[in-house]
């Protein structure tokens, strides 16, 4: 099998199906009455990314074995690379100065990563994302998201 999309769509739903069978562990806090439970929302969230992964097995199937070559070129290695550097500058800035505020940070210096070089469209999204994922989950969700030392 030389299809290496597949492969990874495999793995990605073993693991979202171990997730997913986690999720029927966690205890709810009676701390809280919301209309949700503890696992309401992990269970979502996998569940589309299971759904997602088997477009991407079925695509996978469709176009055939990997037709790229073996290496991956300099520019895009460069590119993954300062991703998961965004990723883990995420983690820290999480906690240290907040979800929303590292939200906003990690999608501008993601962008910048990846050769956006329109101003009007890294504010815009830099300054959206943060709003929008605020109102889902304090607003909707009731989950109260992670702050730092900056709120």
């Amino acid at each position: 099998m030389n299809n290496k999309d597949l492969r990874m769509a495999i793995v990605l739903m073993v693991i979202f199906i171990v997730l997913y069978g986690i999720s029927f562990t966690f205890q709810s806090s009676g701390v809280m009455t919301t209309h949700t439970t503890a696992a309401f929302f992990p269970r979502v969230v996998l569940l589309v990314a299971m759904f997602l992964t088997v477009i991407m097995i079925f695509q996978s199937i469709s176009n055939g074995p990997d037709k790229a070559g073996k290496k991956m070129e300099k520019a895009a290695l460069n590119r993954v690379v300062l991703t998961m550097a965004c990723a883990v500058g995420f983690g820290f800035g999480a906690v240290l100065l907040g979800t929303l505020v590292s939200i906003a940070l990690f999608i501008i210096a993601t962008m910048l990563a990846w050769g956006v070089r329109s101003p009007r469209a890294i504010i815009l999204t830099a300054i959206l994302t943060p709003i929008l994922i605020y109102f889902v989950f304090n607003q909707i969700l009731l989950v109260q998201l992670p702050a730092g030392i900056l709120i």
